[in-house]
């Protein structure tokens, strides 16, 4: 109000400002102006730093989970083997039916030597509809033998607790045609044990 009464008596009584008073008092106002813009440009610069850093707060760490958990996923390995699961029964006879063994393979140390792994999961399958599941174990390959060894834990259709040992050489096979391995392992169970003779691709 007091700019507009003083603006008001310049135009009407010039004396009551000389130039010089005009020019610096112009100056000072239109430097008040570029503070003010300035300082608001400085607020919304300093608001989307802030929003550009939450977002990143937030985004870096999901993608760098959801990155490990895709390695993770990647990681993991199936073996298929088929072949046969044989019981000796008394002293003359051997039982045997055909079987499918299926194990899941989670990578834990592939630094040194000896590549270990966790057994996470796995199913036998047998002609005579026996089925074995296995929830966990471990194992390592011994890169330098070109052989497989893993013990996993699970249970049969009762319930009842299993053991497989496993022991494999891997190469190639003349039988199969390609690469493969050879697996020779013993499944224990209430039921007496059992030796299983398999082949599977890798």
């Amino acid at each position: 109000m007091v700019l507009v009464c003083f603006c008001g008596a310049y135009r009407k009584c010039g004396f009551l400002f000389k130039h010089d008073d005009k020019v610096a008092f112009n100056e000072k106002v239109e430097e008040k102006h570029k503070m003010v813009k300035l300082t608001k440009k400085t607020k919304i610069a300093i608001v989307a730093v802030v929003a550009i850093a939450v977002v990143l707060a937030v985004s870096i760490p999901y993608a760098a989970a959801q990155t490990a958990a895709n390695n993770a996923a990647c990681n993991i390995k199936t073996l298929h083997a088929k072949g046969y699961i044989y019981q000796k029964i008394g002293d003359n006879t051997l039982s045997y039916y055909k079987a499918n063994l299926t194990l899941t393979a989670q990578p834990t140390d592939t630094s040194s030597p000896h590549k270990l792994f966790d057994v996470t999961g796995g199913t036998l399958v047998t002609a005579d509809g026996a089925t074995y599941k296995f929830s966990s174990g471990n194992g390592a390959v011994l890169t330098g033998r070109h052989s497989v060894l893993l013990q996993a834990q699970g249970t049969d259709v009762d319930g009842q607790a299993v053991t497989l040992k496993l022991a494999g050489q891997y190469g190639y096979s003349l039988l199969a045609g390609h690469v493969a391995l050879k697996i020779g392992a013993k499944l224990q169970t209430e039921d007496g044990n059992y030796t299983l003779l398999m082949l599977a691709p890798i």
